[in-house]
C-alpha cells in the first residue's frame, strides 16, 4: 500500500494549513483507500539546525544526535510527501526550514557519494498565505522543490491559497477545499499513471 508522509508545517494546529492538508489527504484516500498516512509536525520536533560541519560529505550521515534520528527513516520509507505550509516573511516557516536543512546529509549522499534511489517518488506542496504575492509563493516553492529533489522526489503538484489570514478562513472557502481535495487526487492519479509496469 502507498505510504504518505504529511508535513503539517504551521506552528498552530487546526488552522488553514491543517484544514487544506486534511482535504488533500482525503483526496489521496479517494483514489487509494488503503493509503497509509503519517503526519510530522516540525514545530514540535526536538531538532537543532544544521551546523555546517560537513562531516556528512564523508559518510552521508549526519553526526548530530537529536530527534532527526527518528525522522530520517520516515522519509526513507514514504512513497509520497505532502507538505502544507504558510508563508512567513516570504518563505516557509523557520521550523520547517531547520528540518529541510538537516537533509544536507542526503545531498552529500546523492551529489558527492553517488547514492540514488532507484524508485520514483512524488510530492505535493500546499502553500497558504494572507497576501496574494506570487513571488513569495515561488520563493517557498523553490525551497520545497530543492528539498524534494535531494530526496529523489518530484514535486508533481503544487497549489497557492491566498487571502487566508484568519485562523479558520479556509473553512469558508469551498473553492479551496474542493481544490485541495482535487490536488490530493491528482497526486495519486499521476503517481499511478507514471508508475513503471509490473
Amino acid at each position: 500500500m502507498p505510504r504518505v508522509l504529511a508535513i503539517a508545517a504551521s506552528a498552530r494546529r487546526g488552522g488553514n494549513s491543517d484544514t487544506l492538508l486534511e482535504r488533500a489527504l482525503d483526496g489521496l484516500r479517494d483514489v487509494e483507500p488503503r493509503v497509509e498516512v503519517e503526519t510530522i509536525i516540525p514545530h514540535g520536533l526536538a531538532v537543532t539546525p544544521c551546523r555546517g560541519c560537513n562531516r556528512c560529505r564523508e559518510t552521508g550521515a549526519c553526526v548530530i544526535e537529536d530527534g532527526m534520528r527518528d525522522v530520517y527513516p520516515k522519509f526513507d520509507a514514504c512513497d509520497h510527501l505532502v507538505v502544507a505550509a504558510p508563508i512567513y516573511f516570504t518563505s516557509v516557516p523557520g521550523h520547517l526550514k531547520v528540518l529541510v536543512d538537516r537533509f544536507q546529509c542526503y545531498w552529500s549522499r546523492k551529489a558527492l557519494l553517488g547514492h540514488r534511489r532507484p524508485d520514483r517518488r512524488t510530492g505535493m506542496f500546499l502553500c497558504i498565505a494572507a497576501m496574494n504575492r506570487q513571488r513569495y509563493y515561488e520563493a517557498s516553492l523553490t525551497v520545497v522543490k530543492s528539498w524534494m529533489m535531494v530526496l529523489d522526489m518530484t514535486c508533481t503538484v503544487s497549489r497557492f491559497y491566498t487571502g487566508l489570514d484568519r485562523r479558520d478562513a479556509a473553512l469558508s472557502r469551498e473553492d479551496y477545499l474542493q481544490d485541495a481535495f482535487a490536488a490530493g487526487r491528482e497526486l495519486m492519479l499521476r503517481a499511478r499513471d507514471e508508475a513503471p509496469p509490473g
